[in-house]
C-alpha cells in the first residue's frame, strides 16, 4: 500500500535515482539529472502552490512513482485559465502491483486546473482514459516533409541496421539522386520573399499573441517565462541544436516564425510553427529551405489543423506523429470542444514544457515506458 503526495525538495535525489532506474542509459550523470529535475519541479516561472508535482510513496518510504506538473497560463475565448501539463511520469517496475501510475494520474486530474494536458504512451493512454481523460486524435497526428529523398531513405535504412560500410558506399549515389530530385516539383524549393531574424523571447510572445489570437484556446506568453522555457529547450544532452527564426514580409511586418531541432539523424524535429493565415505557404517554404540549407533530409512535426491544407499541398506525408497520444481533461466542455475541433493552438512548446530537451530527448514526457502498471 502507498499514497500520493506532493513532491518535496529532499525527494529529488530519490526521484533522480528512480529516473535512472526506469530509463537506464538514457539519462545523464545523476548530479546533472538531479539539478535538472529540481529546476523543473521547483524553479519554473509559473509557480502555483495548488498544483505541485506528485510522488507515490510506498508504506516503507520508497518512492515508487512520480508525475511532474507544470502550470501554464492560457486564454479561452479571452478568458484566462490555468492549464497543467504533466511531465516525467514514471513508475518503478517493482511497483506495478501498487497501481501507482493509476493513482498518480487520478490525483493529477483531480487538481484545481481548468485543463490538464499530457502526452501518453499507448499503455498510459488507457489509464488516462479510464480515469476520465480524452484523446485528441488530431493533436496526436504528425507530418513529415522530405527534403532529400534518397538520403532520407538511406538514413531510415541505417536506423534499421544497414551496415555503415554499405551506407557510406551508397552516400555519393544518393547525393547525386537528391540533386536531380531537387529539380522536380515535390522536392523543389520555392522562393518566399521573406526576411529572417533570430527568434527572441519577446518577439515570439508577440508573434503568438497576434497570429494565434483567432484560436479559441491559446497559450499566454510573457518574455520572462519564454526566456526560461527557450533556455531549457536549448540545453541539449545530445547533439541536437535548437533553431528559432522569425520571418518578416517586404514591409518588415512579422508574418510567422518557427522553432525546430537540428539533429544528427538528419530529420528536423519541429517544436512550433506560427503563421499569419495569408502567409502560411511562405512560412512553411521558408522553414523547408532553412532546414535544407542546414543539410537536413526532412523535417517533421505534430499536426495543426490550420496548417493541414498547406502541408498537404506541399507533398507532406501524414503519420501517427512520434507515437505518443495527446491527452486532455477538463470539467469545462467548451475547452474540450475547442481542442477536439482543432480550434486550439497547442504545440510541442506547450505539451512538453521543454522537458524532453532538458532531460533526455528520446524519452516522451508522459512515458511510463517499461514500467507501465
Amino acid at each position: 500500500m502507498g499514497f500520493v503526495r506532493r513532491i518535496l525538495p529532499e525527494d529529488v535525489l530519490r526521484v533522480a535515482q528512480l529516473y535512472a532506474k526506469v530509463f537506464g542509459h538514457r539519462t545523464r550523470a545523476l548530479d546533472g539529472l538531479q539539478a535538472a529535475l529540481h529546476e523543473v519541479f521547483f524553479c519554473h516561472p509559473w509557480p502555483d502552490d495548488r498544483l505541485p508535482s506528485l510522488v507515490y510513496e510506498a508504506s516503507d518510504g520508497r518512492i515508487l512513482g512520480c508525475l511532474g506538473v507544470v502550470p501554464r497560463p492560457m486564454s479561452m475565448n479571452g478568458r484566462s485559465i490555468v492549464a497543467a501539463v504533466s511531465h516525467t511520469v514514471m513508475v518503478d517496475p517493482d511497483g506495478r502491483a501498487t497501481l501507482a501510475g493509476v493513482e498518480l494520474i487520478r490525483a493529477f486530474l483531480s487538481g484545481s486546473q481548468d485543463l490538464s494536458i499530457s502526452q501518453c504512451t499507448t499503455e498510459s493512454r488507457r489509464i488516462f482514459e479510464a480515469v476520465g481523460g480524452t484523446t485528441s486524435l488530431l493533436h496526436s497526428m504528425g507530418w513529415t516533409r522530405i527534403l532529400r529523398p534518397s538520403r532520407y531513405v538511406l538514413g531510415s535504412l541505417r536506423g534499421r541496421g544497414l551496415a555503415g560500410g554499405i551506407a557510406a558506399a551508397l552516400t555519393p549515389v544518393c547525393r547525386a539522386a537528391d540533386a536531380l530530385a531537387g529539380r522536380i516539383r515535390p522536392f523543389r524549393r520555392s522562393a518566399t520573399g521573406l526576411s529572417a531574424e533570430p527568434l527572441e523571447p519577446e518577439t515570439l510572445g508577440t508573434c503568438v499573441s497576434e497570429l494565434a489570437r483567432d484560436r479559441a484556446l491559446r497559450p499566454i506568453y510573457d518574455a520572462g517565462s519564454l526566456k526560461w522555457l527557450l533556455d531549457l529547450l536549448g540545453r541539449q544532452t545530445g547533439d541536437a541544436a535548437l533553431r528559432g527564426t522569425i520571418v518578416r514580409d517586404a514591409r518588415a511586418e512579422i508574418v510567422g516564425g518557427y522553432l525546430y531541432y537540428q539533429g544528427a539523424t538528419g530529420v528536423g524535429d519541429v517544436v512550433q510553427i506560427v503563421a499569419h493565415p495569408k502567409s502560411i505557404d511562405a512560412v512553411l517554404d521558408h522553414l523547408f529551405s532553412d532546414a535544407h540549407r542546414r543539410g537536413l533530409t526532412a523535417v517533421s512535426g505534430l499536426l495543426d489543423s490550420r496548417l493541414f491544407p498547406a502541408l498537404g499541398a506541399k507533398h507532406c506525408l501524414f503519420t501517427r506523429g512520434d507515437g505518443s497520444w495527446l491527452m486532455a481533461h477538463s470539467r469545462d466542455p467548451e475547452i474540450l470542444r475547442a481542442i477536439h475541433r482543432g480550434d486550439a493552438f497547442l504545440t510541442r512548446l506547450e505539451a512538453e514544457c521543454g522537458w524532453r530537451s532538458s532531460m533526455v530527448r528520446a524519452v516522451s514526457p508522459m512515458a511510463i515506458s517499461s514500467s507501465d502498471p
